[in-house]
C-alpha cells in the first residue's frame, strides 16, 4: 500500500512543470541570441544613426524606454524611444571623447525582477559597447585627417625652406655680381623663375597664417572683420549695427573663413541672395546672427551634423570647415552655435568684449 498515492501524479505535474520552465527559457535565449546578432549588425553605424537603429531589438529583448541627452561636437542633442518609464531603476552610462562628444543614456527595463530584466541588462551592455565603439571609430577617423593636415605641413616647410633657399641664391647672385653683363644674365633668370616662385609663394600665404601679429587678442570692430571675410569669399552681406571685440583676430578670421566657404559655392550659383548678419551686445558679451539661405544643396544636414566632421552639405565637401570654425571660435574665448529653421540657417557667434 503507498502512503502517497498522489505522488506519481505530483512527480509528473512537476516534471511537466521544469520540461516547460527549460522550454521558456531556451526560448528566451533563442531570442536573445537572435537580438544580439541584430545589435551586432549594426556596429559600422553612425553613432547618432544607432540608437534609432538598435530600438526595436532593444525593446524586443525587455528595455521599456531609451533616452539620451548631450553635446556631440558643440550641439545640444537629445532624444527618447519608448514609452513613459515606470519607477524602475534605470540603466545608465555615458559616452565620452575629448571635449567633442558628452553623451549621457538612461534605459529602463520593463520588469524589475526576473531573467527579463537579466537580459534586458545584457542587452544594454551590449548596446553601450556599440555606442563606444562608433564615437571612437568616429574620433580616430578624426584623428587620422588631423594626422594627415599635419603630415601636409611637413610639405608646406619643404616648399617654405625651398622658397627660401631660392631667395638666398638670389640674393647672392645679385650680391656678388660685379659688371652689367652678370646683373642682366641673373635679371633673365629671375624672369624664368619668377613665374614659378611666385605660385609657390602664393601657396605657401593661402596655407600659412596671415600675420604674426594677430596671435595676441585685441579690440576690432566685429562689422569690419565679418565685412573682410565675406569681401574675401566674395559673396554678398548686409551687416545690422556693430560692436567691439576682443579676440585673436587670427581665429575669428579662420571660423569667418571657414564658415563662408561652406556656402560661398553654393551662392554664387544663386545670384541675388545675400547674407543678413545682427549684430548685439548684452552684459559684456557681443552675438553676431549670422543668415544663412537654407539652399537645396544643404537642407539635409540636421542640427546635430552641422559641427560634426566630415558631414558636409557640399558636393565633394570633406565636411571639416565647420569643424573648425567651431573650435577655433572656442579657442578664441567664444562660442558657435547654430539653428536650423525652414528657410535659413542662423550661426550665433558669442565674442568677449574685453570690458570688466
Amino acid at each position: 500500500m503507498t502512503l502517497y498515492p498522489a505522488l506519481p501524479q505530483i512527480l509528473i505535474a512537476a516534471g511537466l512543470i521544469l520540461l516547460a520552465v527549460a522550454a521558456y527559457l531556451a526560448h528566451l535565449v533563442r531570442l536573445h541570441r537572435c537580438l544580439l546578432g541584430t545589435l551586432l549588425a549594426q556596429i559600422n553605424l553612425d553613432p547618432l544613426q544607432l540608437p534609432r537603429s538598435a530600438w526595436p531589438a532593444l525593446a524586443s529583448g525587455g528595455l521599456a524606454r531609451l533616452e539620451y541627452s548631450g553635446n556631440w561636437f558643440g550641439q545640444p542633442v537629445q532624444d527618447s524611444l519608448g514609452i513613459a518609464h515606470n519607477d524602475s531603476l534605470p540603466f545608465t552610462f555615458q559616452v565620452l571623447a575629448n571635449n567633442d562628444v558628452q553623451l549621457a543614456f538612461r534605459l529602463y527595463a520593463k520588469t524589475e525582477h526576473g531573467e527579463l530584466r537579466l537580459f534586458a541588462e545584457n542587452l544594454a551592455g551590449v548596446f553601450r559597447l556599440l555606442m563606444e565603439t562608433a564615437v571612437h571609430r568616429k574620433m580616430e577617423a578624426l584623428s587620422v585627417a588631423l594626422t594627415e593636415q599635419a603630415r601636409l605641413t611637413l610639405y608646406l616647410q619643404h616648399d617654405l625652406r625651398n622658397l627660401a633657399q631660392w631667395v638666398e641664391w638670389l640674393a647672392t647672385d645679385f650680391a656678388t655680381a660685379s659688371d652689367d653683363t652678370q646683373l642682366l644674365g641673373i635679371a633673365r633668370r629671375l624672369k624664368k623663375s619668377a613665374p614659378h616662385a611666385s605660385l609657390r609663394a602664393q601657396h605657401i600665404l593661402e596655407a600659412t597664417c596671415k600675420n604674426r601679429s594677430d596671435a595676441e587678442a585685441a579690440t576690432y570692430s566685429l562689422a569690419s572683420i565679418i565685412q573682410s571675410a565675406a569681401d574675401h569669399a566674395g559673396i554678398s552681406i548686409h551687416i545690422k549695427h556693430n560692436a567691439q571685440v576682443f579676440v585673436r583676430r587670427d581665429l575669428l578670421n579662420r571660423t569667418l573663413d571657414n564658415l563662408f566657404a561652406n556656402v560661398a559655392p553654393l551662392l554664387r550659383l544663386h545670384p541675388g541672395v545675400s547674407i543678413q548678419v545682427l549684430i548685439t551686445q548684452v552684459a559684456g558679451k557681443v552675438t553676431a546672427c549670422i543668415n544663412l539661405p537654407r539652399l537645396a544643396e544643404i537642407a539635409q544636414l540636421t542640427p546635430e551634423n552641422l559641427f560634426e566632421p566630415f558631414s558636409s552639405g557640399r558636393p565633394g565637401g570633406l565636411g571639416l570647415g565647420l569643424y573648425q570654425a567651431h573650435k577655433s571660435l572656442l579657442e578664441a574665448g567664444g562660442d558657435l552655435s547654430a539653428e536650423l529653421h525652414e528657410h535659413d540657417i542662423c550661426f550665433l557667434l558669442t565674442l568677449p568684449t574685453g570690458e570688466v
